[in-house]
């Protein structure tokens, strides 16, 4: 009777060309990276991420809602002109149009900047972009704005989220 590794009576096991490289209990140092927990630097790159394509589709929407807030002051104050009330609601919705283009615009370069690890201008974007939608749900009493201003705390909490984990 032969004596194996398993002890007297065993078969004698022959090894094979896989076992060559099996790790012994002399090598106990991991074969690769851990699957169970993602390096933070990921988890910081996904929520930037995340910020600058909410910046993008904000500035989408403000640059939109600019160019209606434009043309639409445009009108109203020529509406206004015409029949003589000598109101300045055109003007008013003019400049929230020209402000907006300038948030959507704001928006663009603070997305940008936020991927050379510069949120600061993401972040003055996002405030900014808060208090004129702010501005436009109490002036004009409706849900214009509503997306941006969503959009928009969004974007803030992920910039603040991404720049938090730094």
């Amino acid at each position: 009777m032969s004596e194996g590794s398993n002890g007297p009576g065993a078969p004698r096991r022959v090894p094979q060309q896989h076992d060559v490289f099996a790790p012994s209990s002399a090598n106990l140092s991991p074969t690769g990276p851990s699957t169970t927990e993602a390096p933070p630097t990921s988890q910081r790159r996904g929520l930037l991420t995340g910020a600058v394509v909410l910046s993008f589709v904000t500035a989408g929407f403000e640059v939109l809602g600019g160019v209606l807030w434009f043309l639409s002051g445009t009108r109203v104050g020529e509406i206004e002109a015409a029949l003589g009330t000598g109101g300045d609601t055109g003007g008013i919705v003019v400049m929230l149009g020209v402000v907006s283009l300038f948030v959507g615009a704001a928006y663009v370069c603070g997305g940008t900047l936020a991927l050379r690890h510069r949120g600061s201008v993401l972040f003055a974007a996002c405030c900014l972009g808060i208090v004129l939608n702010l501005a436009v749900l109490v002036l004009f009493r409706g849900v214009a704005g509503l997306p941006s201003l969503v959009l928009g705390c969004a974007t803030l909490l992920l910039s603040t989220l991404s720049a938090g984990r730094r």
